[in-house]
């Protein structure tokens, strides 16, 4: 195996000269380094990680914890770390803890010993695992969700204004009977969409019927248990469905075509956060873009910001303006129907 000294005889230069080209820890003419570079080729030289890293005190690692992989809110968030570390020559360590405490302490022991120089940490938001990471001593940055009263490092959309524009895309076609279909309460983000959606109906002069607001999960099982609970107990069904997220909306929409009702022509459906899936669902869904790809993007860059500085920087937090994508889910107000026997 070949090794610096190697390509120090091969390109006839200096020991220095090499490591130079190698870690870009000074400046080497353009002739010297095509030297170099040229004998690395020639002699398939492969650094050594472990020795670069412990020199240059970084190993350009970084850790990215997420909640749940099967959610396709995912996909794009992690396309645009990736892209970004690959551009800056970093790598990126990929950890799914499907929300369990024990496998974040796993994950963050397993950071520790790679010497990650920081940490993503999309939808962690439970304060005893942040408490967790706060011990570790690692930079990070928190993505799309975050406790209460929280003020340091985060990069997410503003969820209000997501439901407002839902609200008022709905309002515009003419439909003033609006049910909610909602997140765990527990979470930041299902209690910021569901107060946008309460305050902008109130705006509105809309009606609150609490017989259409339905708390869940971020999933479709909840989607489809709640509006079949929906149908069940109302007697005069909503006009259009307003949901949490996406994936609230694709079950909203089967346990609709269940039941006989169909979008848009009985009730529309409106989601929250655009994934890469609802395009093309059975009903191409209306949704809110998070600009999800953006916020993977600028949270490594914020990240490696901060693992660049030898100082602790300034504590931000990055807010995204959501967008509206109207599809086939919402259709033109059509006449409201009753409960359906």
């Amino acid at each position: 195996m070949a090794t610096m000294k190697d390509i120090s005889k091969k390109a006839n230069v200096s020991l220095s000269t090499v490591s130079a080209v190698i870690n870009q820890s000074a400046y080497v003419s353009p002739a010297l380094t095509n030297r170099v570079m040229q004998a690395i080729k020639e002699l398939n030289y492969k650094p050594n990680a472990v020795a670069r890293s412990l020199k240059k005190k970084r190993t350009n690692t970084v850790g990215v914890i997420v909640s749940n992989l099967s959610n396709p809110f995912y996909p794009p968030l992690i396309e645009g770390i990736e892209d970004v570390s690959f551009n800056n020559n970093f790598n990126v360590i990929l950890c799914n803890v499907s929300n369990g405490h024990k496998k974040i302490l796993t994950y963050l022991e397993l950071m520790l010993e790679k010497q990650v120089d920081g940490l993503l940490l999309a939808n962690i938001a439970n304060s005893e695992d942040l408490n967790e990471v706060e011990k570790s001593g690692l930079k990070y940055v928190l993505i799309n969700r975050k406790p209460s009263f929280y003020d340091k490092n985060f990069v997410g959309v503003n969820n209000p204004l997501s439901s407002e524009l839902a609200v008022n895309h709905l309002v515009r076609q003419g439909y003033k009977r609006i049910a909610f279909l909602g997140g765990d309460l527990g979470i930041n983000t299902a209690r910021e969409r569901k107060a946008g959606f309460m305050s902008c109906m109130t705006l509105n002069g809309l009606d609150i019927d609490p017989m259409l607001i339905f708390d869940g999960e971020y999933s479709l099982e909840s989607g489809y248990t709640n509006v079949k609970k929906m149908i069940e107990q109302v007697e005069v069904l909503p006009e259009a469905i307003c949901t949490a997220s996406d994936i609230i909306a694709f079950g909203v929409i089967k346990g609709l075509r269940d039941s006989g009702i169909r979008v848009p022509e009985d009730i529309s459906v409106i989601g929250n956060d655009n994934n890469s899936f609802s395009e093309n669902f059975l009903v191409p869904l209306s949704s809110i873009d998070h600009s999800t790809y953006d916020m993977g993007k600028i949270s490594m860059e914020f990240l490696l910001e901060m693992i660049k500085e030898k100082d602790e920087t300034r504590a931000r937090q990055i807010i995204l303006t959501p967008s509206l994508v109207v599809r086939e889910s919402c259709g033109y107000k059509k006449n409201k129907i009753d409960k359906l026997y």
